[in-house]
């Protein structure tokens, strides 16, 4: 009897311990790196709102320098999931990652959402122009890209669009981070670049350090249709935790609602701290000139949804253009429908 009672309580409290272990434990975890594009707004305002924990996960931002940086660490199981381009999101699962494209995360719509900028000290003021000045191996005499992604597809595309027939090795110097393209445009160290927002408003308005100097707008890719950014998970991280990413999900729709919602001035107030930090590292509220935050357009952040089967052929046959790579994943491989609603 005694040892039939030992064994009950035993039981019990290995019972009540897992119980209370179950209700301790904190929300699962889920690894995301976002890169400084508009696309990854959303997810770093829900994180500074404290939506994903009301959700019931706990979303840990990690920050990563660059493109690359940020690549790597997906491939190395260091981060769960992150926001990237398209072309990225296919060449990592072409080198052997098996990841999967969740949803879309923005697409540019407004014209000037990505522009070909120069600064107006070159005195260049056409692409005609820029192209007879590129130089082949130099970094100051080129288009300053950021390499194997959306801005290289893009601009090789409005480049064929305008007949343009580009040399990369003369007319491109190739770079990963986004903010080192942008600091470089804005010092002179390149004839021109590709910027995204919210760079090109930024740049625009910061005080120039040559006086009376400006942007020069070479090209707003007018009649270019521009790939959407996208989210991405490690495969075997949504098959282990589809839960998690159904709960991420919930707390992403309701930043993006609360964005579409709000006022400029509204989202400024509540989320300067989290844009900052995203898109200018290290900068605070009151190193920011005067006046700028006024000039920014604040788009309109749709809810997340399939990649157009259209744009993932024209990205694929591109790759395979370049020689970035051979292989040809089928939509049906890369893309899932389970978290769009």
């Amino acid at each position: 009897m005694f040892v039939h009672l030992r064994r009950s309580v035993v039981f019990f409290l290995v019972f009540l311990g897992f119980t209370l272990l179950a209700f301790s434990e904190p929300p699962g975890q889920i690894r995301v790196s976002l890169p400084p594009v508009m696309g990854s707004l959303p997810i770093a305002l829900a994180n500074g709102w404290g939506l994903f924990p009301k959700h019931g996960v706990d979303v840990e931002v990690i920050g990563l320098s660059d493109n690359q940086a940020r690549s790597l660490a997906l491939m190395a199981g260091d981060i769960d999931g992150m926001v990237c381009d398209l072309t990225t999101a296919v060449l990592l699962y072409t080198s052997g990652t098996d990841i999967v494209i969740t949803s879309t995360a923005y697409k540019p719509e407004q014209t000037g959402s990505l522009a070909l900028l120069s600064q107006s000290y070159f005195n260049i003021t056409s692409i005609d122009d820029l192209l007879s000045r590129t130089a082949r191996g130099s970094n100051l005499k080129s288009i300053a890209i950021t390499s194997m992604s959306d801005i290289e597809y893009d601009i090789d595309k409005l480049m064929e669009h305008l007949g343009y027939k580009i040399d990369p090795d003369k007319d491109y110097s190739y770079w990963y981070d986004l903010l080192q393209v942008a600091t470089f445009l804005s010092l002179g160290s390149v004839y021109a670049a590709v910027l995204p927002e919210p760079y090109i408003t930024y740049i625009s308005n910061y005080p120039s350090l040559m006086k009376d100097s400006h942007l020069v707008h070479l090209s707003d890719f007018e009649g270019i249709d521009l790939l959407p950014s996208v989210i991405v998970f490690r495969r075997d991280f949504v098959n282990a935790h589809p839960d998690l990413v159904e709960r991420f999900y919930d707390a992403y729709r309701d930043a993006v609602e609360r964005i579409n919602s709000s006022t400029r001035e509204e989202l400024i107030a509540i989320g300067i701290d989290e844009a900052l930090s995203l898109f200018f590292p290290g900068m605070t509220e009151d190193s920011v000139p005067e006046g700028i935050m006024n000039t920014f357009v604040i788009p309109h952040f749709p809810p997340p949804g399939m990649v157009p089967r259209g744009q993932f052929e024209d990205v694929i046959a591109w790759v395979n253009a370049k020689r970035y790579t051979w292989k040809h994943p089928t939509y049906e491989e890369l893309t899932t429908d389970q978290f769009v609603k």
